[in-house]
């Protein structure tokens, strides 16, 4: 039985008419500007201290090594503890960890820097699966796009936010100023989703490896969602560590530096915004066929930087990117959450986020070399090949267009 059948309240109303998702919400919109904040102001705080790619690749892979490390776990304890509780902690570590990491940040190698976001990005991955399988809990499966679409639309809002906050802290006030306040947004998110209660959901006794084998089974299960995630962890790798590791450069020596490098950075979450509204009312019948085509447009990120583009046009392409992704993003998560059963929701979410990420890091190690080697130019082209390439494949494989309906039969033991 699907997962938003069995834990939905009942009724469908509007969003207003439940109280306890939009609390949670707006915790974790106010969490989002840190989420968001930490990385730019760490990337800015190593380019203006004279660090290179490979120096900016590490802050920014950290934050990605820590989320492959600890999403698996944090799928785990989702589908084993009460989910509320989780978001509320994760956020907690994280206001306390920003906190000690701002007062001892003259002290700290920018080589270091890298633990730092390692640790913050743990504490991302340990909150990240218990707040998605809250959302079908807490809605009825008539409102979950909608539901979802609120959720990207507040996090994509924030994110502006907290892009815009730490180019703007790292230039005007430190990066020491801008650690403090992203502490704050998380200490204000988990103030919020304290007193939210949620139970654990229901589960059958078993180990955390078995708990780990169910999820990859029921992945495995459903060859759509295979490809999917298997597709989008190449496009990380190959698309988004180039174009991020590339672009506070780029920024740096074409467009005059963090002020812009923060603009691109907002445009792509304000480009989100129509795609939040558009995937809230529109219901195409192949979701994935539509999904998979636009996300195609994900290409031209890193093919911007080639040159570059004028500044206007960078950030033309950049929110056109933050377009795509959102509209896939919403129609996937709220597929995973119909199609996957409740006691498996958390892990499958931890799997896709993990599959996501996994390679992520080793993009960026590989950054620096592929530049030294091939050139800036070669690497960027490379980058934006792949992305589409990979994109394409996907409908190739049987569910993808429909984002579902096509799964292996479940063997039996005797």
């Amino acid at each position: 039985m699907p997962a938003v059948q069995s834990q939905n309240p009942p009724g469908t109303g509007t969003l207003r008419s439940h109280p306890r998702f939009l609390r949670v919400w707006g915790g974790q919109v106010a969490g989002a500007i840190g989420d968001q904040l930490v990385p730019v102001a760490l990337s800015l705080h190593v380019v203006l201290h004279g660090g290179g790619a490979g120096t900016v690749a590490g802050v920014l892979g950290g934050r990605a090594g820590g989320l492959v490390l600890c999403l698996l776990i944090g799928g785990v304890l989702a589908d084993r503890m009460s989910r509320s509780a989780i978001v509320a902690y994760a956020d907690t570590y994280r206001a306390v960890l920003l906190v000690a990491t701002a007062l001892l940040l003259d002290r700290l190698p920018m080589g270091l820097l890298a633990l730092a976001t390692v640790l913050v990005g743990a504490g991302e991955a340990l909150g990240r699966p218990a707040y998605r399988s809250l959302v079908p809990t807490l809605l009825p499966v008539s409102l979950l796009e909608k539901g979802n679409a609120l959720v990207s639309a507040g996090l994509r809002s924030s994110a502006v936010l907290g892009a815009l906050a730490g180019a703007s802290a790292a230039a005007l006030v430190g990066t020491r100023a801008a650690l403090l306040i992203a502490a704050g947004t998380f200490a204000f998110a988990a103030f919020t989703v304290f007193g939210v209660r949620a139970p654990a959901p229901d589960r059958k006794p078993s180990s955390v490896l078995g708990d780990a084998r169910d999820g990859l089974r029921a992945v495995y299960r459903r060859p759509w969602a295979m490809a999917v995630m298997a597709a989008t962890c190449v496009q990380i790798m190959a698309g988004t560590a180039v174009a991020l590791t590339l672009l506070p450069i780029v920024a740096q020596r074409e467009f005059g530096g963090g002020f812009s490098y923060g603009a691109v950075l907002a445009a792509t979450a304000l480009g989100a915004l129509p795609a939040v509204v558009l995937a809230g009312k529109w219901r195409p019948k192949r979701r994935g066929t539509v999904s998979m085509l636009v996300l195609v447009c994900y290409a031209g990120l890193p093919l911007s930087l080639l040159g570059p583009l004028p500044l206007p046009w960078t950030i033309a392409v950049f929110a056109l990117g933050g377009f795509v992704v959102e509209l896939f993003f919403v129609y996937w998560l709220s597929a995973l959450q119909r199609e996957i059963p409740a006691e498996l929701l958390g892990k499958v979410l931890a799997l896709d986020q993990l599959g996501a990420f996994a390679l992520l890091p080793l993009g960026y190690a590989l950054v620096g070399p592929a530049v030294a080697a091939f050139g800036e130019g070669a690497t960027l082209l490379g980058s934006g090949l792949i992305v589409g390439v990979t994109t394409l494949a996907t409908l190739l494989v049987p569910g993808v267009p429909e984002f579902g309906g096509s799964s292996r039969p479940q063997r039996t033991t005797r």
